[in-house]
């Protein structure tokens, strides 16, 4: 029986990866299967070793609070592999924590291989770090075209395209009644606390002026009572929370805009046609110590892959009540400036819409 083991440290990684074990279960239904996940990889039936909320910090300052916890779990994770002794290691994204694990474990066992999904982002920064990645790396695969070129010599690596476009893009934008401003908060603690504040206060400011939108929030089921309670203690009641995957895409193609957190929600919201500005920020300290190392123009991959600002950026000092609330009026003042975009962005993600992306992952990883 082969034996996989899974490693994914956010829930970005751990929706990824949730869709990669169905694929593989369709294909070789026998497979054994151990796990550090979240909600998805346990749906498929996997027992994890522990769950990924118990690794998840966002920026500089949060992984060095809490270095201790990281070090005790990428240990006792190597433990694990090596005794569960499997086939092959697939970890997905979170490379800070992945290799680590990955390097202490090949050191141990050489034997088993190593796959890693979502290529260190080292054409925007670190790029140093390519070289050695052939040390614990046997195989790269990566979402987007242009990230190859960057491996190439370095490692073996694929271009698999990403699970999020498995199906294909939507051929057409949904004719359904548009009624929604989608907000997406983000999928940590610290990023809720940051932005939620943001979106609340842009919504009264609307409500105060009587404009009648309706506002929805994908969260994830645990935030989902700390949120609307929230909502409801500024008096806001014109919302619906989606949790998870249910019923979100429905309400994205509802939405006349959406404003989200930087981060894979975007490649979601442009999956469903929808025009999106994307902001972020985080603490001084964080954005001090990260700045110096980032050598990017851009922040969502829809920009850096076209090497223009397709989706808008508000970023850091940039990322204000009043700056984002005078850029939705921009969307929601000129219509066709929505309906532009989304042409723009689509022919980018056609890039990336690789059919069947999901079982050319599986095989390989099976192989």
């Amino acid at each position: 029986m082969k034996k996989i083991f899974i490693i994914t440290g956010e829930a970005s990684g751990d929706n990824l990866a949730g869709k990669i074990v169905n694929k593989i279960k369709e294909i070789y239904p026998k497979i054994e299967i151990l796990a550090i996940g979240g909600k998805n990889i346990k749906t498929q039936n996997v027992r994890c070793i522990f769950d990924i909320d118990e690794i998840s910090f966002m920026g500089f300052i949060d992984v060095i609070k809490n270095l201790c916890t990281i070090l005790r779990k990428i240990n006792y994770t190597v433990d694990e592999i090596i005794k569960f002794n499997p086939d092959v290691i697939l970890s997905v994204d979170s490379p800070d924590f992945c290799f680590r694990v990955l390097k202490k474990v090949k050191k141990i066992n050489n034997n088993i291989k190593t796959i890693h999904l979502v290529a260190p982002q080292v054409w925007a920064w670190r790029k140093s770090r390519r070289e050695k990645l052939n040390n614990y790396i046997d195989h790269l695969l990566c979402l987007f075209p242009f990230e190859t070129k960057y491996f190439d010599g370095y490692l073996k690596n694929t271009f698999v395209g990403h699970p999020f476009f498995d199906s294909g893009l939507s051929k057409v934008i949904s004719n359904s009644k548009k009624e929604y401003i989608t907000f997406a908060v983000g999928s940590r603690k610290s990023e809720i606390n940051i932005f939620l504040p943001i979106f609340i206060q842009i919504i009264k400011n609307y409500n105060g002026k009587k404009i009648n939108f309706n506002y929805h929030f994908p969260v994830l089921e645990k935030f989902k009572a700390e949120i609307e309670n929230l909502l409801i203690l500024n008096n806001i009641y014109n919302y619906t929370l989606t949790i998870e995957d249910k019923n979100k895409d429905e309400f994205i193609q509802k939405s006349i805009l959406s404003v989200a957190k930087s981060g894979t929600i975007t490649l979601d919201i442009c999956k469903n046609l929808c025009p999106i500005i994307t902001v972020y920020k985080t603490s001084f300290l964080n954005y001090f110590f990260i700045k110096p190392f980032v050598n990017v123009k851009y922040g969502n991959i829809v920009n850096i892959m076209s090497n223009s600002e397709i989706i808008p950026e508000l970023i850091q000092k940039n990322c204000t009540v009043f700056k984002i609330q005078k850029k939705m009026q921009e969307f929601l003042d000129y219509p066709k400036t929505g309906l532009d975009q989304v042409k723009k962005y689509r022919e980018v993600l056609e890039k990336i819409a690789t059919p069947e992306c999901l079982k050319k992952i599986s095989s390989i990883v099976l192989e």
